[in-house]
């Protein structure tokens, strides 16, 4: 009877901990979720982060958004532009593990942060990828 008990209590750890696996697994494939943080919109991308970086270049160029400068440090890329406006743009590509990149993009000026700008670049990345 004892026995019993435990083998029960030891299939039901594992029956818990193989959920738990699929929700963080899970987790992990729903990556199309933005997260807005102080004017940025940041979004992961399931893509190593060679693949990410040339699909955000290419984004900016397709919305005719000119590149004025572009810094590498590390497993980081921060590319900075303007709109035809004449507003600033930042896009920032970070590695998040090999296989995966985040993307955080900011659009226009302190306190006028503009969303719109910000979703539209994350859509033309995802179009790219």
């Amino acid at each position: 009877m004892k026995r019993t008990a435990v083998a029960i209590a030891l299939l039901a750890a594992l029956v818990t901990m193989a959920g738990c696996a699929a929700l963080i697994v899970g987790a992990g494939a729903g990556a199309g979720v933005y997260t807005w943080v102080k004017g940025e919109l940041i979004r992961s991308y399931a893509k190593d982060f060679d693949t990410t970086e040339k699909a955000a270049i290419q984004s900016l160029e397709y919305l005719k958004i000119t590149i004025e400068e572009k810094n590498q440090a590390g497993s980081e890329t921060t590319l900075k532009g303007r709109q035809s406006d004449g507003s600033p743009v930042t896009v920032t590509v970070r590695t998040v593990r090999y296989d995966m990149t985040e993307v955080a993009v900011r659009c226009g000026y302190v306190g006028y942060w503009d969303r719109k700008n910000a979703e539209l670049i994350h859509a033309t990345i995802l179009n790219l990828i």
